[in-house]
């Protein structure tokens, strides 16, 4: 071929092929996820909480998220906007890598813990902040790590799986079943119970794509479901103050007679006074055994004397009566008011 130089291209310089993320990128995002606060970016130190979508937060950046969220600005309802209150929350107890406990932690201060924090994060492959309690793996990632509620206890999945395989060969006789059961219902790490009736939820730590969407579901249609609940109580509580508490099974209300009707309100006694007096004012006494003349001659009079007590600046828009319809009393033409109220 020749007047090339000498020069043999790749592939990659001739067709243009899909980039491949960097496997350092990869690190430093799963490393993020595990060490570091979802909320303020911080290196995550104790206590820890997590959200029903399997993230970590520190508490203290939660607390001020939820006083004041327009200080972390958009990232900040990105990444926790679903939370509404600490009651979404639950603190984690997860167990410190020994690896990274300084000799004579407990005499450092909050500020040289951060620093040693910050340091061990800093390093090419820094070793996890929290292990497993059972198995000792690092919670860094490799492994799927799982917490229970409501006590927040966090383990491996794998260790979980192994001591619940355990507790299935020991309960497979007769004689271990109620023990089996009894276990089974027992956290693995501080054996607090499942309260009664209650139903023992497993939520994922850092869940994957796909799994982090069902999560999301499940926690919108739990909100859900709460609405409507809280919904039906406020209207089964507010039929129950309508019906009264005297009423039956069937939701009628016996009519007892020692039931006094619920007391008005002072502005309510007032207002019903008030009314009472302007009907009194309004219509004449009627008295029993009067005729329809005799009404009719009171009533006249009744008129009569509201129409003296008219204002003058109302009677002045009126015209004054005199023997000459098409005159005034001051004898002036008045064909522009003539058949006004003042004719009557």
């Amino acid at each position: 071929m020749g007047n090339d130089g000498g020069s043999i291209p790749k592939r990659s310089e001739l067709i243009r092929t899909k980039q491949t993320r960097a496997r350092e990128n990869d690190a430093d995002r799963v490393r993020q996820l595990w060490a570091f606060c979802a909320l303020s970016k911080q290196p995550l130190r104790q206590p820890v909480v997590s959200c029903p979508l399997g993230r970590l937060y520190n508490k203290e950046a939660v607390i001020a998220f939820l006083l004041d969220p327009h200080t972390f600005g958009s990232d900040g309802h990105l990444v926790a906007g679903h939370i509404r209150s600490l009651k979404d929350l639950v603190t984690l107890r997860l167990t410190p890598n020994p690896n990274l406990d300084p000799p004579a932690a407990h005499d450092l201060d909050a500020a040289t813990t951060e620093t040693v924090a910050v340091g061990a994060a800093n390093e090419r492959d820094p070793p996890a902040p929290f292990v497993c309690p059972i198995s000792l793996r690092e919670m860094n990632g490799t492994v799927k790590f799982v917490y229970r509620k409501p006590c927040g206890c966090a383990m491996s999945e794998s260790a979980l799986r192994e001591m619940r395989k355990n507790l299935d060969k020991a309960g497979s006789s007769k004689e271990g079943e109620e023990a089996h059961d009894d276990e089974r219902s027992c956290c693995p790490v501080d054996g607090e119970r499942t309260p009664p009736g209650a139903v023992e939820e497993w939520v994922t730590i850092n869940p994957k794509e796909d799994e982090l969407e069902l999560m999301r579901e499940r926690f919108e249609a739990r909100k859900r479901q709460e609405k409507e609940d809280k919904k039906a109580a406020k209207a089964k509580a507010a039929g129950k103050r309508k019906n009264g508490s005297g009423g039956n099974g069937n939701g009628n209300v016996d009519s007892a007679p020692d039931l006094a009707a619920p007391p008005k309100s002072k502005k309510a006694k007032t207002a019903a006074a008030a009314t009472a007096a302007a009907a009194a004012s309004a219509a004449p006494a009627v008295k029993a055994g009067a005729t329809v003349s005799g009404l009719s001659a009171t009533l006249a009079a009744k008129l009569a004397e509201q129409k003296k007590q008219q204002s003058p600046a109302i009677a002045s828009l009126y015209a004054k009566k005199s023997d000459n319809e098409m005159k005034d009393k001051d004898g002036r033409s008045n064909w522009m008011t003539i058949g006004s109220y003042s004719r009557f």
